[in-house]
């Protein structure tokens, strides 16, 4: 009986040890504000948001900043936001054009059905998202 106590005992041990470690994450992003001292947006206040996702063991890149392009809607949210996706292992590189809110820093891309979004809980997220009618 005494042999049965000390298995159950270490068993539940361990399970208790497994459920103790912290969650890996998959994507974090962050918003910043800046204004650039060359180029032609020199003097012009622009936004920054960055973000990162890994996908399939692979880390993906993700920086999107306002344009000369970008209006700002009555709503608070810019368009015509320039986003640039890098795999970092690879180098491959790709363009998309986003909608960014001004004062959190959430950009969408419907194209793609991606959302980075660096006021999510646990350090932002970058991927997917579903739309609900």
């Amino acid at each position: 009986m005494a042999q049965n106590k000390k298995n159950y005992n270490s068993n539940n041990q361990n399970y208790n040890n497994n459920n103790n470690q912290q969650k890996v994450k998959h994507s974090g992003a962050k918003s910043t504000t800046y204004t650039p001292n060359s180029g032609p947006n020199k003097g012009v206040e622009q936004h920054l948001t960055t973000g990162w996702r890994l996908s399939n063991g692979e880390l993906i890149a993700i920086k999107c900043v306002t344009t000369t392009k970008s209006d700002l809607s009555e709503k608070g949210w810019f368009g015509s936001v320039a986003c640039t996706f890098t795999n970092t292992k690879t180098g491959v590189k790709s363009f998309h054009w986003g909608t960014m809110q001004k004062n959190g820093g959430k950009v969408v891309i419907d194209s793609m059905a991606f959302v980075i979004n660096p006021r999510a809980k646990n350090g932002g997220y970058a991927g997917t998202f579903i739309r609900s009618n």
